[in-house]
């Protein structure tokens, strides 16, 4: 039997052979053609035991020898059944806007056109066809059909929908109703519809952010040149995270697992955000999908299952410390078994996650098996100020730079604070210039330095300037103790005076406790 793939690439060149302007016309030829085309490749996956029909003869059964009204009435019969409308159905493991995109693209394939909206009716009165907006680029949309859409050549109503897997989430579905005759040309269809998921995804492969109706990252504004970590910091990332994205087929050959979750941690303003931005330009680049799940407005675990449809896949999750620090059962043991089993050899998803607290994630979470690799991203070392202030200054600026005592003066710094006191350095040398941009010096960027000094102590001395807001079960568990304690204070205050009180002529109640 013909792979379905194959069937369908038969099915584009039968068409191709037809003038496009034809089809377009709707003209019968060409419609009986491409139907007849559904026939035959719906038949290799679609069999009747019944009946065949072969050659130029009518062959009946041995049972129906004599018996012609009897042959007549099973053929009436076949007929009734052929012309009753049935439904036919096929599910996608694909996101369910991929899955519309993709019914619309078999339809302009296979039919010249995109079939035809149906109204729906309500209890408040009839609904018009649906098309929804999908992006499919940062600066791209597209309308698909959605709900019902009838297609005319074969009799059929489509209602494309999504379904829950138990498994992969919220997945594409499509159900039928159409005569049963045409059984072999909807499954046809379908496979047509599964060949576009399967080669023109709007997903697969590209970076994009969490949500129900995901919206793309734009990463054209990502200069590697101007991103800037400690050589030790670039070895980890380019060992524990870009080469298992560069270099896919050589991993798989030698054995070594595509599977592993990545901490990304330290202070604020060190580049953890931007390594993610470098992560997902280079998936895109290498055919990797890359999604971006946010903090507060995306379920993690839903983006886990879109990462597993559209493997190989990273998953950037910023700030974990906002889930795995509450000490929540459900929430960590469901992230711990997601982790443990998010991918396998033929559909490996990488876990990146980052947060600038690292003391508040609980230990189940940091042991190896768990989170495979943690990299502290943090001060520069002497090459990497370097390799920043050359990155950060304008071509014809910097001067004869002594690095190594510049670094002597910012080997504390953050990088922020570094591209700062190259950009006051810049500003002394205006300054001394009489407003004309001149070359900058070592005295020049260390005087810069010793100036930012005091703002780098009273950052780290600062505090967060927010209060810890404790989970809602322990603020309701504290809350429920303290009227508890209350009660039990107030009910052993009134046994108490009820035994030791003395009943003076005012009789009042007093109680003494040491």
């Amino acid at each position: 039997m013909s792979k379905p793939t194959d069937q369908v690439n038969r099915l584009m060149s039968a068409i191709a052979d037809s003038n496009p302007e034809l089809i377009m016309s709707g003209q019968d030829a060409n419609e009986r053609k491409i139907l007849a085309e559904l026939d035959r490749l719906g038949g290799l996956s679609v069999k009747d035991d019944g009946i065949q029909f072969v050659g130029t003869k009518f062959v009946l059964p041995e049972m129906y020898s004599g018996d012609y009204l009897g042959a007549a009435q099973f053929l009436e019969q076949v007929h009734y059944q052929e012309e009753r409308e049935f439904s036919f159905s096929r599910n996608f493991k694909y996101r369910m806007w991929d899955g519309a995109a993709a019914f619309q693209r078999a339809l302009y394939r296979v039919f010249g056109t995109v079939g035809l909206g149906v109204a729906t009716q309500t209890f408040f009165g009839e609904n018009p066809p649906e098309y929804r907006t999908v992006s499919i680029s940062p600066t791209e949309t597209i309308q698909v059909p959605w709900g019902q859409v009838s297609l005319p050549a074969l009799k059929a109503t489509f209602s494309l929908g999504g379904l829950r897997d138990p498994e992969y989430g919220r997945i594409f579905a499509i159900s039928v109703e159409a005569p049963r005759k045409n059984r072999k040309r909807i499954e046809a269809f379908f496979d047509v519809i599964a060949d576009e998921l399967k080669t023109n995804s709007i997903y697969r492969g590209k970076a994009f952010n969490g949500a129900d109706d995901p919206e793309f990252l734009d990463l054209s504004g990502i200069d590697e040149s101007k991103v800037v970590y400690s050589d030790e910091v670039m070895a980890q990332l380019n060992a524990n995270l870009w080469s298992l994205i560069e270099h896919t087929d050589t991993m798989r050959d030698l054995g070594i697992p595509l599977k592993r979750a990545v901490l990304l941690e330290g202070p604020f303003g060190t580049g953890k955000s931007l390594a993610g931005g470098i992560t997902a330009k280079r998936a895109q680049e290498n055919g990797w999908t890359f999604i971006l799940a946010r903090p507060g407005r995306d379920d993690i675990f839903e983006v886990l299952n879109t990462a597993k449809l559209y493997a190989p896949a990273v998953v950037q999750f910023e700030d974990i410390d906002t889930i795995a620090s509450t000490g929540s059962t459900d929430h960590i043991s469901k992230l711990l078994d997601i982790l443990d089993g998010i991918s396998n050899k033929s559909n490996p998803v990488v876990a990146l996650f980052t947060t600038n607290y690292v003391e508040r994630l609980q230990k189940g979470v940091m042991r190896p098996g768990r989170i495979d690799s943690i990299i502290r991203i943090a001060e520069l070392d002497r090459n990497g100020t370097e390799r920043l202030i050359r990155a950060v200054t304008a071509p014809g600026i910097l001067g004869e730079v002594d690095f190594d005592a510049v670094y002597s003066e910012v080997k504390c710094f953050l990088p922020a604070f570094v591209k700062e006191a190259v950009d006051r350095a810049v500003r002394y040398s205006i300054s001394r210039n009489g407003g004309k941009p001149g070359q900058i010096e070592t005295a020049d960027i260390v005087n810069a330095a010793i100036g930012l000094q005091r703002q780098l102590q009273l950052m780290n001395d600062a505090q967060e300037g927010r209060k810890e807001v404790p989970p809602l079960e322990e603020a309701f568990g504290a809350l429920i103790d303290d009227r508890v304690s209350e009660q039990v204070a107030d009910t052993i205050k009134d046994t108490l005076n009820g035994a030791f009180f003395n009943d003076a002529d005012d009789n009042e109640h007093t109680l003494y406790i040491n």
